[in-house]
């Protein structure tokens, strides 16, 4: 079964419209989205903040559906001029900046007993996605993303994560979405389409641009949803 994951309602209303569906509460505040396109049925789900809340929501999930692929949609802060307001960033990978272990020989990122502290993407889920972007006329780039449970709105934090991992952009989620496919062996792809930059003007532009990013996000992944059964 197909998993799409946001981290609130908002990120999803308008999607979910465009299906059939039946909304239930699940465990721990995340809302949990039956949906049917044609004769496939797929889960919408948004899974709150932090760490634990997505990691709980995830679990959840896993046990109690038979997931075949996560899909993770909403916003990023772009950390490169690569990726423009309203562009999306299709993840090649996902890792968590605020793991840092490397005082123990770890690299940045790295969490002890790991092999990687960077969770590469599927490649068909890729193409996939490149192809909704594109018929959905969004400019895109495949780039690492990067996480933390944090907002980021400081130039210093900001260039500091774009030097030490060649990021392209920032979130709250990717990090642990990708770790959590990765050790339960999950194939996964995200999309976030950039709401501001993550520099200290980061909040003015995310309040002003918010809504339209989450719209093309929204729309994307509509077009995804569609184009993966099709």
């Amino acid at each position: 079964m197909l998993l799409i994951i946001a981290p609130e309602d908002k990120y999803v209303n308008n999607l979910v419209s465009k299906f059939d569906y039946t909304k239930k509460q699940a465990i721990n505040g995340v809302n949990l989205y039956n949906c049917v396109y044609k004769e496939h049925q797929f889960l919408i789900a948004t899974t709150g903040y932090g760490k634990v809340n997505i990691i709980n929501a995830l679990r959840y999930l896993c046990d109690n559906y038979d997931i075949k692929v996560i899909v993770q949609m909403g916003t990023a802060g772009s950390i490169s001029d690569a990726n423009d307001i309203f562009s999306a960033v299709i993840f090649g990978g996902a890792l968590q900046y605020d793991v840092d272990f490397s005082p123990n020989g770890y690299s940045p990122g790295v969490i002890p007993n790991e092999i990687k502290g960077i969770y590469p993407t599927n490649e068909d889920l890729r193409e996939c996605m490149e192809t909704s972007c594109s018929i959905c006329g969004v400019n895109y780039t495949n780039d690492l993303i990067a996480s933390g449970d944090m907002f980021v709105c400081n130039n210093g934090l900001a260039n500091s994560i774009r030097r030490e991992y060649n990021a392209g952009a920032v979130d709250v989620e990717s990090g642990v979405v990708g770790q959590f496919a990765h050790q339960n062996k999950i194939p996964y792809v995200g999309v976030k389409v950039i709401s501001n930059f993550a520099y200290n003007n980061a909040v003015r532009q995310y309040n002003l641009y918010e809504e339209e990013a989450i719209l093309s996000s929204e729309k994307i992944t509509g077009k995804f949803i569609k184009n993966y059964y099709d």
